[in-house]
């Protein structure tokens, strides 16, 4: 009985450490300089940055969805991106009257992204053209980017990293192991 608990509450920690990690790292990914320039031309503002979070963390988040023994890992690396939006949002001087209603419309955000995205994916994956889902997702999304012309690169490099991982056909195959070691 408290073996049980004990490996859970381990389990839980060492998946809070490593989605620390992890977020981390897509979030100075997401920074990388290269997206606010041609040809990704996104706007370098909190919703831009924003939005290319929840791109990397949509990436992840698929992978981490194509196996159960990640669920841990999955569901803390969606803690810590709302987390981080709090905190976030109370460095941007939000008082904590108005916290509450911005982080429900980040939680509506992320959610909203990740079903989104995936539906592009299962979309693409029975039609030749993979990009306009994304595109059009994205160019909804991102200001700057209205047009669907202007978030291919973009759509572009979703594709390419999706495929990255081994999930061009993410529902058909098993994932490769994650070992994540915070390097």
């Amino acid at each position: 009985m408290f073996g049980n608990l004990i490996a859970r509450i381990n389990g839980r920690r060492k998946a809070n450490k490593d989605s620390l990690h992890l977020y981390k790292y897509l979030v100075t990914h997401a920074r990388s300089p290269r997206f606010y320039l041609p040809p990704f031309n996104v706007e370098d503002s909190i919703e831009g940055r924003f939005e290319l979070i929840l791109i990397h963390v949509f990436v992840v988040d698929l992978w981490l969805s194509t196996s159960n023994k990640h669920n841990l890992l999955r569901q803390a690396l969606q803690e810590t991106l709302v987390r981080d939006m709090d905190r976030s949002l109370r460095e941007m001087g939000i008082g904590d009257m108005s916290v509450g209603k911005q982080m429900k419309k980040v939680g509506a955000a992320l959610l909203g992204r990740l079903q989104s995205y995936k539906a592009a994916l299962v979309t693409a994956q029975t039609q030749s053209d993979s990009k306009t889902g994304f595109a059009k997702i994205i160019s909804r999304n991102i200001k700057g980017l209205a047009e669907d012309q202007a978030a291919m690169p973009l759509a572009d490099y979703m594709i390419c990293e999706i495929a990255a991982l081994g999930l061009d056909d993410a529902y058909s195959r098993a994932p490769r192991e994650f070992v994540f070691s915070g390097e």
